[in-house]
């Protein structure tokens, strides 16, 4: 009886269309988080996304909002997690501390001179004799032409220490401004990163189908799976690489850059082959999920020139990825171009 009952539960799935497949997948995940949910039948089941519009299933995210909250969201907190921890160390802090300390030293000589001056002054004043010697500038004159004398040099000397204040603090706002738009450019490009990687989607849905519309008839809707893979394969694998830019980036900040500029020049060339190698092959699962998901046949070789589809997103990402660095960067100089103005 057994056998015969698993016979027909069988027969039952077969039976099944791929949109109660998919239904059947959603109500079978466990947890109340949709994200979760979704991730998980998407990693499970890549032939049947193309089936999640028609499915209509309660709680499915649309693609744009599933890669937001999969790649942006968590991009954002690790962004504003560095910033807030690194936006007062590094290199530039360790110029401002130097600077202080230079400056208060150098006022105090100043004031230690400006002092010597009052004194001279109260000397002079004071004493009964008509001419005098002077300390400070060495000369013997009348009493009149010795307070003048010192009245003068002691406005020369207040006005060379309120320029050099002046000069100090207009360096450190200097400073400032510097640290404050390096921390958020160094802080803002991992998330720039993130956001690239989802708003490739835009160049993969319109290079891609070029290739594969006649073959296929999911070539239009690639754009879409290229987001619900790259969220669901990419939800850690791009929490890592946000990670290792944080380091790379804020690495004076974090303490780290004595360690990593006593490596060499090929410490930076293995870190950099090594990064853009995790990348690619995060791309090429991705590309092996959209061409099941659009019944495509896919290359032998799925890191040969030949996987169009990993060509696609490779150079869709790249090109995103370089225009919205250049204007985030471009955007955090005009930022310390304004803050320093504003000084």
């Amino acid at each position: 009886m057994e056998i015969v009952y698993q016979d027909e539960v069988a027969s039952r799935e077969q039976e099944l269309t791929p949109e109660d497949h998919l239904k059947l997948q959603w109500r079978q995940q466990p947890g109340l988080i949709p994200f979760i949910r979704q991730k998980n039948v998407i990693d499970q089941n890549a032939e049947l996304v193309p089936y999640a519009g028609s499915a209509s299933l309660h709680g499915w995210i649309p693609p744009h909002l599933f890669a937001l909250q999969g790649l942006v969201l968590l991009s954002l907190v690790a962004s504003l997690l560095n910033w807030q921890m690194t936006r007062h160390e590094g290199k530039v802090e360790s110029q401002i501390v130097s600077l202080r300390a230079d400056a208060q030293e150098e006022i105090k000589r100043q004031e230690g001179m400006n002092a010597a001056i009052k004194a001279e002054i109260a000397r002079v004043s004071n004493a009964p004799r008509s001419t005098y010697y002077l300390r400070v500038g060495g000369t013997r004159m009348s009493r009149e032409e010795a307070l003048q004398e010192l009245y003068a040099s002691l406005d020369e000397s207040q006005r060379s220490e309120k320029q050099y204040k002046e000069k100090m603090a207009a360096e450190e706002h200097r400073l400032r401004a510097r640290q404050s738009a390096q921390a958020i450019a160094y802080s803002g490009s991992p998330l720039i990163f993130s956001l690239a990687l989802v708003l490739a989607a835009g160049l993969v849905g319109k290079s891609a189908p070029r290739d594969y519309s006649r073959m296929n008839r999911q070539g239009k809707h690639l754009g879409d799976y290229y987001l619900y893979f790259a969220t669901a394969e990419g939800l850690w694998p791009n929490l890592v690489l946000v990670v290792f830019l944080h380091a790379a980036l804020s690495r004076s900040a974090w303490g780290l850059a004595r360690l990593f500029d006593s490596v060499g020049p090929l410490f930076w060339l293995v870190f950099w082959v090594g990064f853009y190698l995790l990348l690619v092959r995060y791309f090429v699962v991705v590309a092996r999920d959209m061409y099941r998901a659009a019944q495509i046949r896919r290359p032998l070789n799925e890191w040969s020139p030949d996987n169009r589809m990993l060509l696609s997103i490779h150079n869709s990402f790249l090109a995103v990825f370089a225009v919205l660095e250049a204007g985030f960067l471009v955007a955090c100089y005009g930022l310390y171009l304004a803050q320093k103005s504003l000084g």
